[in-house]
């Protein structure tokens, strides 16, 4: 247990963060996420005059 201790506090970061990066890509590319991401995409287009915040006046 000792030696897994002072390999991680040796090697965590250099371990750690290339697995944090895979573990993001992994949930941005997971199967199920294109359908969210194009629903998002939508946003700014739907609404229009009766729905949503109302713009600022210039």
């Amino acid at each position: 247990m000792s030696r897994l201790v002072d390999l991680l506090s040796t090697y965590g970061l250099f371990l750690g963060l290339p697995l944090l990066f895979l573990a993001i890509v992994f949930w941005v590319y997971r199967p199920g996420a294109a359908r969210r991401y194009q629903k998002d995409g939508r946003l700014p287009f739907e609404g229009g005059e009766e729905g949503g915040r109302p713009r600022p006046a210039k």
